[in-house]
């Protein structure tokens, strides 16, 4: 895992790709896809589970959010990716928040990331 939290970068977008290939990888196994979207999306990372289809969305952040308690309402799947993501981030020592059952945010190596996890009706094309 280290060498997603230690990578020398020059850029934040130069993450996107370890995020999901390396990080998200370590964690979900093949329940993990890079999906490249045919619709103008760009590329997503896709969590599949209980024929279910979640979306981990990465993004440079400003600032750190607050952790507020809240769980995604009606949704134990996404509780459990976010209590999954958020331990892998504590293994490794690295400060985190997450805020409204979705959103998670942590430092990076001098920038704050954001994650939102987001579920899918059905496959994004």
């Amino acid at each position: 895992m280290n060498e997603f939290f230690n990578k020398e970068i020059e850029y934040f977008w130069e993450y996107n790709y370890p995020f999901g290939e390396i990080f998200l990888k370590n964690i979900f196994g093949n329940k993990y896809k890079r999906h490249y979207s045919l619709g103008g999306d760009g590329i997503l990372n896709l969590i599949f589970v209980d024929d279910k289809i979640y979306e981990i969305d990465f993004k440079k952040a400003t600032k750190m959010l607050v952790t507020d308690g809240k769980k995604a309402a009606r949704d134990d799947v996404k509780n459990d990716i976010i209590y999954l993501i958020c331990e892998e981030l504590g293994n490794n020592n690295i400060e985190y928040t997450v805020n409204s059952g979705k959103y998670i945010t942590f430092k990076l190596n001098g920038y704050i990331a954001k994650i939102e996890v987001i579920k899918k009706l059905k496959m994004p094309q």
